[in-house]
């Protein structure tokens, strides 16, 4: 692990997690907060590199259940020796 820290990273952390306090920790009010500072700082003028929601298909989970990996025969016949 590299130990030198980068200090732009460092202030982006403390004030997401200055923001994350502010909202009590709370991710539903830390979303709405931050659509509410995004859609004042659009008002003003600022550019935002916005990206369109890309949904993936929803996942069918009776499709992905495990197959056993038990392989179930009869046991050999005696007679066959």
């Amino acid at each position: 692990m590299n130990s030198i820290e980068d200090p732009i990273v460092a202030e982006v952390r403390a004030n997401r997690e200055a923001i994350f306090a502010k909202c009590d920790y709370d991710h539903d009010k830390f979303n709405a907060y931050m659509r509410e500072v995004s859609e004042r700082l659009k008002s003003e003028g600022w550019v935002f590199a916005d990206r369109p929601i890309v949904r993936r298909k929803p996942v069918n989970y009776e499709a992905a259940l495990p197959e056993s990996s038990v392989v179930r025969e009869d046991p050999p016949d005696s007679t066959e020796r």
